[in-house]
C-alpha cells in the first residue's frame, strides 16, 4: 500500500514540472538580419512576459515553411509574397500578424560620376533575377525620368551572377552597379572604400504620392493556432515589439546576441546593418494597403480579409 501511495505521490509531483516545461508557443526564426530581434527573445527567454516560449532557427524559408504547415512551430517569418501564396493556396493556413521589416533595397556603385538615377542610362545593374528586388527597381524607374526599356540606351538589369555573389562582384570590380539588401550592402561597403550607397529605394518609394512603404518580411502564425490562442498571439506580438525596440536602440549588443545564437555569423556586419535594415513593427491591418500595392507590383494574388490578424 505504501509503495503504491509513494508511486502516486512521485507521479503527481513530477506532473506539474512536465506541464510547466511544455512550450506555450513555438517560434520559428530565420537566419539573417530580419530576425535579429529574436536573438533578444532567445537570450532573455526566462524573463519574457510570455512564459515557456520555444525557439527553432531555420536556414531558410524552404526549411521553415514545412515546419509551420505541419504544426512543428506556431509562428514564423515569411516574405510577403510567400505568406500571401500560402494563404491563398493553403485555404487560409497562415495569418499575417505584422510587418517586421520594411524594404531595405539599395543601389551601390563604385562609379564616382554617379549623381542621380538618370546616370544609369545605358548602364548594367546587377540584380537577383526576376525577384522582388528587380521588380521594385523596374517599377520605380518607370515612375522616374529614366523608364526602363525605353529609349536608345535603357537601363539593363543583369541577372548573370547568383544573388549570393553580387556583393563580391561589386567588390572585385566585375560590376559597377548592383542592387543589394542588408546585410549584403554593408558587406560590400566594408570591403571596398570605393563603393558608395547612392540610392535608397524605400526612400524613393516613400516619396511617391501613391505609395507609402513596401514590406520585406512578415511575422505570421498558423491559422488554427490563432483561432485557439488569440490572446496569447497578441501577447507574443507585444513581446516581439519590445525586443525590436531594444534591438534598434542597442545595435552593438543586439549584434553580439545575433552571432551568439546563430542568426548571423558576424556581429560586426549585423551591428553596421541594423540602422539601415528597416526593422519595424507594423500591425497587419494598418499595413494592408501597402501590402496589396506591393503584391500588385510583384504580380501576385491579393489575399482575402481573413489573412489579416484582428487583434
Amino acid at each position: 500500500m505504501f509503495k503504491k501511495f509513494f508511486c502516486l505521490f512521485i507521479a503527481f509531483s513530477i506532473f506539474p514540472l512536465v506541464f510547466a516545461q511544455t512550450p506555450s508557443v513555438r517560434l520559428g526564426i530565420l537566419k539573417g538580419i530580419a530576425c535579429t530581434p529574436c536573438a533578444y527573445l532567445i537570450e532573455n527567454k526566462a524573463k519574457l512576459a510570455v512564459q515557456n516560449m520555444a525557439f527553432k532557427v531555420f536556414d531558410s524559408e524552404q526549411s521553415e515553411l514545412p515546419a509551420l504547415l505541419k504544426g512543428e512551430v506556431d509562428l514564423g517569418f515569411l516574405a510577403p509574397q510567400d505568406a500571401a501564396k500560402v494563404f491563398s493556396k493553403g485555404k487560409g493556413a497562415v495569418i499575417f500578424l505584422g510587418v517586421v521589416q520594411n524594404g531595405n533595397l539599395f543601389l551601390l556603385t563604385s562609379d564616382e560620376s554617379y549623381s542621380s538615377l538618370k546616370d544609369l542610362q545605358g548602364k548594367k545593374v546587377l540584380s537577383a533575377g526576376e525577384k522582388p528586388d528587380s521588380l521594385i527597381f523596374k517599377h520605380l524607374l518607370s515612375k522616374k525620368e529614366n523608364p526602363l526599356g525605353q529609349g536608345e540606351n535603357p537601363v539593363q538589369l543583369d541577372f548573370s551572377i547568383p544573388p549570393a555573389n553580387i556583393a563580391n562582384a561589386l567588390i572585385t570590380k566585375k560590376a559597377d552597379y548592383a542592387i543589394l539588401t542588408e546585410p549584403y550592402a554593408t558587406v560590400a561597403l566594408k570591403n571596398s572604400k570605393e563603393i558608395r550607397r547612392v540610392e535608397n529605394f524605400q526612400k524613393i518609394y516613400n516619396e511617391s504620392e501613391e505609395w507609402s512603404s513596401f514590406p520585406a518580411m512578415l511575422l505570421v502564425a498558423r491559422a488554427d493556432f490563432v483561432r485557439e490562442n488569440r490572446e496569447l498571439v497578441r501577447r507574443v506580438t507585444e513581446v516581439y515589439k519590445s525586443a525590436l525596440s531594444w534591438t534598434n536602440q542597442n545595435p552593438a549588443k543586439a549584434a553580439l546576441l545575433s552571432e551568439r545564437h546563430g542568426l548571423y555569423h558576424s556581429s560586426e556586419i549585423v551591428r553596421s546593418s541594423i540602422p539601415s535594415a528597416a526593422l519595424v513593427w507594423r500591425e497587419s491591418n494598418t499595413a494592408k494597403s501597402d501590402m496589396e500595392k506591393y503584391l500588385t507590383i510583384l504580380g501576385k494574388e491579393i489575399p482575402g480579409e481573413d489573412f489579416y490578424f484582428n487583434r
